[in-house]
């Protein structure tokens, strides 16, 4: 009887809020375990660098400006802000996805994490941070390009490094989410060409959402890429409208809801 009653409370001792403090341990760990292996981490930036060369200059070339919010803005830096966007889902979908799961079912990594003082919830939580912040990693080195190329055109770009911050958390905890319910590692590509392919070609991405066909609009402006991407082309053109405070409630939501579905499901998987 009290050895049952010991394990129930070790149980709940797994559960419960998460400690950022505590988290932050594995975010200390994913540190060192890349210091080695550093390059992995910018692999995922030069894709959406490459897609911005290769479109928004090779392609501005004959589109010359594009309507946004009302104004007309040059194409590149239309398309800027949604490669930016594009980088944030590429680090979170690696270290939010992949990562995790296989700590999760292959390494058993969180079996071990679980014997120290670190809880279920830190382990999600910590898990996001090292997303967020590889994401933040991609955001700031794309802002740096898009400074030098000429594409930041208002005093409002010194607030797109935060809005990054917050499209690469929203899109980490939902990685975390999609993660929960995957059982095998195939899913990763089923991911890749269902949700990911997919909404980096239709989120507005590179050309505006009002030029899609009226019933299929909706449908779009319900994507979090568009959302962090109109966000992040606002504050890089100059085109803030009030409106721009619904791309952050939007994210903000996603990021509160995806965690916490993200914690619970991952209880479910190791607290047993």
């Amino acid at each position: 009887m009290s050895v049952s009653l010991g394990l129930k409370n070790k149980s709940l001792r797994k559960t419960g809020l998460p400690s950022a403090r505590r988290a932050s341990n594995l975010v200390r760990r994913s540190l060192l375990v890349y210091r080695h292996t550093w390059m992995v981490i910018f692999s995922g930036f030069f894709e959406p660098l490459f897609y911005l060369v290769a479109v928004g200059f090779g392609v501005g070339r004959l589109v010359k400006t594009m309507p946004f919010g009302g104004e007309q803005i040059p194409y590149a830096a239309f398309v800027a802000p949604g490669m930016l966007a594009a980088s944030c889902l590429n680090g979170a979908i690696t270290d939010g996805f992949f990562n995790p799961f296989f700590k999760l079912h292959r390494t058993m990594t969180y079996d071990g994490i679980l014997a120290t003082p670190m809880s279920v919830p830190d382990i999600a939580l910590g898990e996001m941070m090292w997303a967020l912040i590889r994401g933040s990693i991609y955001s700031v080195g794309f802002l740096i390009v898009m400074f030098a190329l000429g594409l930041i055109l208002s005093p409002w770009a010194l607030l797109a490094l935060p809005a990054a911050m917050l499209t690469a958390g929203a899109f980490s905890a939902g990685a975390m989410v999609l993660m929960s319910f995957a059982k095998r590692i195939q899913a990763f590509d089923k991911i890749l060409n269902l949700v990911v392919i997919p909404l980096f070609l239709f989120s507005g991405t590179f050309f505006p959402v009002s030029l899609y066909p009226a019933p299929i609009q909706p449908i779009v402006k319900l994507s979090p890429l568009y959302h962090g991407s109109t966000l992040l082309r606002g504050l890089t053109t100059g085109v803030v409208r009030p409106g721009i405070l619904l791309h952050v409630v939007y994210l903000v939501a996603m990021f509160v809801l995806a965690s916490a579905v993200a914690m619970h499901r991952l209880e479910r998987k190791l607290i047993k």
